[in-house]
Formats: structure tokens, sequence, C-alpha cells
């Protein structure tokens, strides 16, 4: 029972949830799937690029260090031949038996080779030999004479053997030594000067420009144990990466993602054994990916776009068919309350508009046959009744035997069969009480078979014209007597007392959707009076008895509506013109 109720409860708590209410939650479920499939390929996108750049980056740099360092090697190897140059075997063995002419064409000889080694690179920036022999230097600057030269040489060379080599740091410059011949030893005691020390200094300046020039945004630092070189880029963070880098000493070309501080580096490590040194680029990852978060933002806003236009698409949909629809609901719910009073509804032009009017026409249709069924029944039964009582008068009854009499005594069998066959025909049409609405052949069918009667009675006073119904009239169904009491008005009414020369034309005019069936005669007429007041009864201004054509009039309004009706016209000369009027198309004809 617990269950069941709460199921009960659930059922009712969807129910009630509002048409604007469901149509929202429709289009968000439809478009929450594409949300999520974009997210998600916006992310793996966002990973692929990140991962592509990265590695592009990372092969870029490699490739950028690879030619540093062979145009270092290219330097030192260019610097190891110096050992067995021949001018400066001469200046550093037999400097005592040279002349002055020979030792100055060799020392310039040797100047010149050290201008083209310097010249050679962008990395060097001076080249020093210093010659024990000649107690002075041959370089490729001005300072061949400066005082304590011999003394920083010596320093220079024993800086080799503490700070690393190939390049040697010393006091905040960076320098390639050779030597001659190669002392190993590191103790003072042991110290021997060699017979020349050949130095390189590097160009700081161009290795700075060097790290500089990297394709990508970004700062980079060259360093070892004992000296370090850096762009400058982003100096908040050149210590952290490299301490990074030192964990990774010895290992492979590798990209990882540093946090410094609160923003994240992408750092790229690369090493050279042969330099004793690493080469360590490093940049914010907001510069790899910060086109990539601009998309993403992009794609938020999309989102949050396509929420406010699916509120909106849902809002208008419920303006243009919820709202309309709660109008007719209320509409209904006054019916079925009893209401049958008219209510304003909107006018449109669209299908509400359409149900709009036809509710409103079924409502008052509803309420007219509301207000007079059971007077209409009573006068229907009633008019029926009389006009059946009108039909089967004594009076057309003996007159029918008394032709009929009449043409058997006087030996007229061909006449005699044929009334005798019409009026069966005519009796057997207006005792069928079960039926309300005939084909409009039928009906027609039975007049002629009323006016071949009446033609033998008054065969010498009454001439007959007789149209022919169109063919697509045939099937239409009408309320059965309509026509046949038009016409025996005409015989009994309008020319009963014409001696000769009456005239009786029922004809038929079928156009614009609406078929008209005219019978007029010459007979009498009515005077001024009668015609007033019949139209008055046939419009129901006026209450009085009901006659024949009153009848017809009242059962044709309640079949057709406005649609359908009878009228009464004076003859253009003299006598009565009757015409009835009906709808014609697919909706009236029988199946």
């Amino acid at each position: 029972m617990y269950r069941g109720s709460e199921s009960r409860v659930a059922n009712i708590k969807i129910s009630d949830i509002p048409i604007f209410t469901k149509i929202i939650v429709t289009f968000m479920i439809i478009v929450l799937p594409l949300f999520t499939l974009s997210l998600v390929l916006n992310e793996l996108g966002k990973q692929e690029v990140k991962r592509q750049i990265s590695h592009s980056i990372s092969t870029t740099t490699h490739y950028y260090f690879a030619n540093l360092e062979k145009e270092l090697e290219r330097v030192i190897r260019a610097q190891q031949t110096f050992v067995n140059d021949e001018n400066l075997l001469k200046l550093s063995s037999a400097n005592s038996i040279l002349s002055a002419y020979q030792r100055t064409k060799t020392i310039n000889d040797l100047t010149d080779k050290l201008v083209a080694l310097k010249d050679s690179s962008s990395y060097i920036k001076d080249i020093t030999v210093y010659i024990d022999s000649m107690g002075g230097v041959v370089s490729t600057s001005d300072q061949m004479e400066r005082p304590g030269i011999k003394d920083e040489m010596e320093a220079i060379a024993r800086a080799t053997y503490t700070n690393g080599v190939p390049i040697t740091a010393w006091d905040d410059r960076l320098h390639l030594n050779v030597m001659h011949p190669a002392f190993l030893l590191n103790k003072e005691a042991d110290w021997k000067t060699p017979a020349f020390i050949h130095n390189i200094e590097l160009s700081q300046e161009a290795l700075a420009d060097a790290l500089e020039s990297l394709p990508q945004e970004g700062g980079a630092v060259l360093f070892n144990s004992f000296w370090s070189l850096s762009n400058q880029q982003y100096p908040e963070a050149l210590e952290a990466v490299k301490r990074y880098a030192e964990q990774r000493e010895g290992q492979l070309l590798s990209t990882e993602q540093v946090k410094v501080g609160k923003e994240n580096y992408m750092v790229v490590v690369d090493s050279s054994a042969f330099l004793d040194a690493t080469l360590v680029f490093y940049f914010p990852e907001n510069l790899l990916v910060g086109q990539l978060k601009t998309y993403g933002t992009w794609f938020w806003l999309l989102v949050g776009s396509t929420l406010i236009i699916v509120v909106l698409f849902s809002y208008g949909i419920y303006l243009l068919i919820q709202r309309p629809l709660q109008m007719l609901i209320r509409r209904f719910r006054s019916v079925e309350e009893g209401n049958l009073n008219a209510i304003q509804m909107p006018l449109r032009a669209d299908e509400f508009g359409y149900l709009f009017n036809r509710f409103d026409h079924a409502v008052k249709r509803l309420r007219t046959l509301i207000d007079e069924l059971y007077v209409q029944k009573i006068r229907l039964q009633q008019s029926e009744l009389k006009q059946l009582q009108m039909q089967i008068t004594p009076h057309f009854l003996y007159n029918s035997f008394y032709i009929l009499h009449r043409l058997i005594k006087h030996g007229d069998n061909q006449t005699a069969e044929l009334v005798s066959r019409n009026l069966g025909d005519y009796f057997q049409f207006i005792t069928r009480n079960g039926l309300e609405e005939v084909a409009l052949q039928d009906e027609v069918n039975h007049v002629r078979s009323y006016v071949e009667i009446q033609n033998v009675r008054f065969s010498n006073r009454i001439e007959v014209a007789f149209g022919d119904l169109p063919p697509d009239c045939e099937e239409i169904k009408v309320p059965r007597l309509i026509l046949q009491p038009l016409v025996e008005n005409a015989y009994e009414h309008g020319l009963g007392e014409t001696i000769a020369g009456g005239y009786l034309q029922i004809w038929f005019r079928h156009e614009a959707g609406q078929l008209s069936v005219m019978v007029q005669d010459n007979g009498a007429g009515m005077a001024e009076s009668e015609y007033l007041l019949l139209s008055r009864q046939l419009d129901g201004s006026e209450e009085g008895e009901t006659i024949g054509l009153v009848n017809i009039q009242r059962r044709l309004k309640l079949r057709y509506g406005d649609l359908g009706g009878l009228e009464v016209l004076p003859g253009e000369e003299k006598g009565l013109t009757v015409r009835i009027y009906i709808p014609v198309g697919p909706e009236h004809k029988g199946v």
C-alpha cells in the first residue's frame, strides 16, 4: 500500500509539471549530450595540441642546442690543432735563435691565424696565446703588453683543472684553454709554467643572443656546476627550473610541467656530455594553451547562448501553442460546467483561430439546439403529422380514385395504368415514416408521380413544365417531403380555380455551391397582407398556425442553418414563386 501511494504521488507530480517546463527539460536532454561531446572533444584536442606543440618545441630546442654544441666543438678542435702550429712552436722553443725579422714575421703569421680563427665564429670574443720563452702574449686584441698578463694566463690554466672542461669559468668569464705540455697535477708544488697557453675567451653576449634566438618566446639557461648563462626571460622561475634540470642530470631530452608559485611552466631539458652543460628552455603554460583557453571561453559562451536560445525558443513555443491551448482548455471546462454563454476569443488567422471560431460556432449551435430541442421536437412531430394528413387527405384520395374509375369506364386502360402506377409510387413514398432524409432524386421522382396524376385531372386547364435535375445534385440528402407540398400548394391554392391557360413550372439552378429549386405558377397569387404575414412567419418574427411552408422552412433551417431555407416571391405578372435553396458540397451527399 505504501509503495503504491508513493507511485501515485510520483505520477501526479510528473503529470503536474507545466508544458513550458517540460519543453525546456526536453531541449536540455537533447543538447546535453552534444555539449558533453563537444567538451570532451575540446579537451582531447587541447591535449593533442599541447602534445604536438611540446614535441615541436622540444625538437627545435634540441636542434638549436645541437648546432651550438657543434659550433663550440669545431672551435675547440681548431684550438687543439694550434698545439702543432709551426709558428707557435718556433716562438715557444726556438725564440732565442730567431732573428728580429724572423721573430716579427712569425708573430705576425701567428696573429693572422688567430684572427682567422676568431672571425670564424661569433662565439669567440678574444684569443690570447701566452708564450713563456717570450715572456709575453700574442693576441687578437691590444693587450699584448698589459701588466700581469702572465699571472692571469697561469690562473686561467690552473682553473681549467678545478672549474671544468672544455669550458672554464674564471673571473665571471668563460674560456676555452689549451696548454703545452698539458699538466694534469693540481698541486701548487707540482705546478710548472707550460711552454705556451692558448686561451679563447667566449663571448657571453653571443651565447645569450643564441639563447634569445630560440623560436618560442620563453626563458633559456645554459649552465653546469661552475657557470650559468641566461637570456633573462622569466627570472622568477629560473632557479626552480635549474633545480628541476639538476634532478634530471644525465637523462635524455624531456619535456615536463613544473609549478612555480601559482603558475605552471613547460620545461624542456637537454644535456650535452661534450660540453658538460645543460640547456633548459621554459615558458608559462599559458603561452602554449592561451589560445586554447580562449576557445574554451568561447565554448562556454556558446553553451550559455544556447541555453538562452533554448529558453527563448521554449517560451516562443509556449506563446504560440501552450497559451492558446490553455485558453481553449479553459473554454472547454467552462462548457463542461454548463456555461454556454459566448466568450470573446482572440482573433487569429492561424490554425488556432480556426479552432476558436469553430468551437464558438459549435457552442452557439449547441446552445441553440438545447434551447429548441424540446420545442422543435414537438413541432417537428406535429408538422410531420399535419404534412402526412395534408398528403393523404380524403379529398385527394377520392379524386384519384374517381379519375381512375372514369378512365376505366371509358376504356382508357393505358392512362389508367399510368395513373395507378404513379398513385402507388406516390403513396409508397409518403408512407415511409422511418426516413427523415432522402436523396434529392427520389424527392423529385415523387413530385413527378404527383404531377402525372394531376395532369390527368387538369389536362386541359394547366400546362406543367418540369426541368431536369443537375446530375451532380441527384445524391444530395434532403429532408423528406419538402418539394411536393409546394407543388400541391400551387395546384390547390394558386391554380385550383383556373379554367384554362394555367401554367406551372418546376426548374432547378445550380451555381456557386448552392442549388435553387423553383416552383412558379401564374395562379391567383396572394394579397399583400397575406404575403407579408407569410414572410414574417417564414423568418420567425411572428408565431401562428404552422402551415406547410413554415414547416418546410423550419426543417430546412434545422438541417442547413443559414445556408438553406425557403423564400416566397411574387410572380412577374401574377401568381407566386416559391424558391428552396440548399448548399451543395461533398459533405451533403449521401453515402
